[in-house]
């Protein structure tokens, strides 16, 4: 499917939303839509749903590359939630944010995923740097989350580093 995708990067240029939930789409074609993403597809989108696709780490650092070079930039929602996401995943994509990839992004979920305290630790120094000043929605439930990381986590939201109207933490 990302394959197809892919060889239609003119076609979505004008996408502001997609939808890809359930698809089973994993690493290899993540990475596939992340080369896209990369050439300019979805240069205007602004709702990204990729929850239920069997994502993990490797598919997650190369959504991180495509949203560090800026390809990006208008989107507000991402939905991660329900993947195999594990730490290494988050690392780079925290990093990315740290590096100021997706600097719109106001609605962030990765509920149900396999993350733990390295993951949130990383997650939250982006938080902390002011990496996500526009996000007022981040899930994290379900994950492997302990107490490091919840310290981390409270030690970012407490410096005001979220939009003012963030909601709690899920």
């Amino acid at each position: 499917m990302c394959t197809l995708l892919t060889q239609n990067i003119c076609l979505m240029c004008h996408t502001q939303y997609l939808q890809l939930g359930g698809n089973r789409i994993g690493d290899a074609g993540l990475t596939a839509l992340a080369k896209a993403v990369e050439s300019g597809a979805l240069a205007n989108c602004t709702y990204i749903s990729l929850r239920g696709n069997q994502i993990g780490d490797v598919g997650l650092t190369a959504l991180a590359s495509a949203c560090a070079s800026g390809a990006l930039e208008k989107l507000t929602l991402l939905r991660l939630d329900s993947n195999k996401i594990r730490d290494a995943g988050l690392q780079a994509f925290a990093d990315a944010l740290g590096k100021g990839a997706l600097p719109k992004l106001e609605s962030l979920n990765l509920a149900v995923n396999s993350i733990g305290d390295v993951g949130i630790t990383a997650l939250a120094t982006a938080v902390g740097s002011g990496a996500l000043a526009q996000c007022t929605y981040i899930n994290l439930g379900g994950n492997k989350i302990g107490d490091a990381g919840l310290s981390a986590l409270a030690g970012a939201l407490s410096s005001g580093a979220l939009a003012p109207a963030a909601k709690p933490v899920s």
